[in-house]
């Protein structure tokens, strides 16, 4: 009941180009609205009257899953420099040419482009893409990192694409 547009045609835009979690207010309370909302990509639906308390308790769930959710929405990424990632055939090309990944550093680089700007530390790699079973050195995310880098920068001792903050970890772009 916004105005100009109706929620669920602004929450089927949003669709389209983002996975920004999305949690409907509204008074429309029957199945059948709800229903309509979950599948138009609402990732919640509250019905009014809702107390605070409730709404605080379902944005912390709605960001806690949206936080871990490892895959952009677009299964093609073009990126600046003439990288490209295609998430679904797992693959990485630079200026036409395929380059070869391994699977581990295709899943450092999903996750880091998954969050740009977020710094990563390698305790949270680790856990992010290596098996549960995982029991080497954290040390182990700077082979990959290097081994990317080497990929994919234009020159891998001045990243341009994956940067290091010193002390904490890695993230993908820099902070503008």
């Amino acid at each position: 009941m916004i105005p100009k547009m109706s929620g669920e045609n602004v929450c089927q835009e949003i669709r389209k180009f983002s996975r920004v979690p999305i949690i409907m207010l509204t008074a429309r309370s029957t199945e059948d609205n709800i229903i309509e909302g979950l599948k138009l990509g609402a990732d919640d639906y509250i019905t009014k009257p809702f107390s605070l308390k409730e709404l605080n308790a379902r944005v912390d769930s709605v960001l806690r899953r949206a936080e871990n959710s490892v895959f952009p929405l677009f299964q093609i990424i073009k990126l600046e420099g003439d990288l490209e990632i295609d998430i679904s055939k797992k693959t990485v090309s630079k200026g036409g040419q395929q380059i070869h990944l391994t699977p581990n550093e295709f899943k450092i680089l999903s996750v880091l482009i998954h969050h740009p700007n977020r710094v990563f530390t390698r305790e949270e790699l680790v856990e992010s893409v290596f098996e549960s079973d995982f029991d080497g050195y954290d040390r182990t995310v700077d082979t990959h990192i290097k081994n990317l880098r080497s990929k994919i920068e234009d020159d891998p001792k001045k990243p341009f694409y994956i940067k290091t903050v010193f002390g904490v970890g890695y993230r993908f772009g820099s902070v503008e």
